[in-house]
Formats: C-alpha cells, structure tokens, sequence
C-alpha cells in the first residue's frame, strides 16, 4: 500500500494573510499541492513561497495584473483536475456551464471558488465531482464559518474530503 496523496484547497481570502499563513503553517509537510481558486490577490509564486510545494490555481473576479491564466488544467493522483473561480460560469445560480467546461477539458473533478460557501456536489451522469472549499475570511454560508477543504487521496483513486473551520 502506497502513501496518501494531499490536496489543499482554499479559495476567497481577498488579501488577508493571517489565516492562510496559519493554515498552511499547521498543516505543513501534510500537503503535495496546494489548490486556490481565486481572489487571493497574490501571484501563484508568492503563494507556492508560502506553501512549499507545488500551486495550481485560477484568477478571481478580484485578482488583478498578476495571473495571465485565468483558470487551469492539472492531473493529480490519476485525476485531471479544473481550478477556476467560477464566477464566469454562472456558479451562484447552478453549474450547468461549469460541468460543461468540465467535460470540455476531460476533468473529473472541478475545483471553483466565488460564492464563499463550501460545496461538495457528485454529478454521476457527467462523471464529475464538483467542490468549493468555501472562504478563509469571508464566509457567506448559514454559520459564517471560515472554511478550507483537505482532499486525500488513495493509491486506487478514491479521495475524501475533509472540510475544515479556521
């Protein structure tokens, strides 16, 4: 049996450095990559500084100058992974356009941000399990809890998602 694989994924923390420093800090050496899905108003390079490991990550609806991608394509653990905000895909009111994409880039899992809310949605019929890890600094859920979301993932393919609080 082979070693479990990590993603972290946080999304939505416009700026604020306090909570990403701390979480990244408690879960160092815990993480392979680290996932943001936008309005962190940070270069992918600073944060990779941060993190230490590889960053795959996409460009917020608040992210200026800085990212000339706007969302990308990674294979992680026998998955093809899609990190975008989301807010170009209507993904306040429904995921039809983002599971369209989804399936236009071959990804099975979707990664997006924009909404401030946790999510973790399975969409049999397209194969495609879609995920948002909610907001480090500006919840917008029922609670206002400030959440990150831990994806692990088994030698056979199989993840879990852990969501957590700050």
């Amino acid at each position: 049996m082979g070693e479990t694989k990590r993603l972290l994924v946080m999304s939505d923390n416009h700026g604020s450095e306090h909570e990403i420093k701390s979480i990244l800090s408690e879960f160092r050496g815990q993480f392979d990559a680290l996932v943001h899905c936008g309005d962190s108003t940070w270069s992918p390079d600073y944060l990779e500084s941060l993190a230490g490991c590889p960053v795959y990550c996409a460009k917020g609806n608040c992210d200026v100058g800085f990212l000339n991608r706007e969302e990308e394509v990674f294979e992680f653990c026998g998955h093809t992974c899609f990190v975008t905000h989301g807010h170009r895909y209507g993904v306040s009111w429904d995921f039809r356009d983002l599971l369209y994409k989804g399936m236009e880039v071959g990804a099975d899992i979707i990664f997006y941000g924009h909404t401030h809310i946790p999510d973790y949605q399975e969409f049999p019929e397209e194969g495609i399990v879609v995920m948002n890890p909610g907001s480090t600094t500006l919840p917008r859920q029922m609670k206002r809890q400030r959440t990150f979301l831990i994806l692990e993932f088994e030698d056979d393919g199989r993840f879990r998602p852990q969501f957590y609080t700050v």
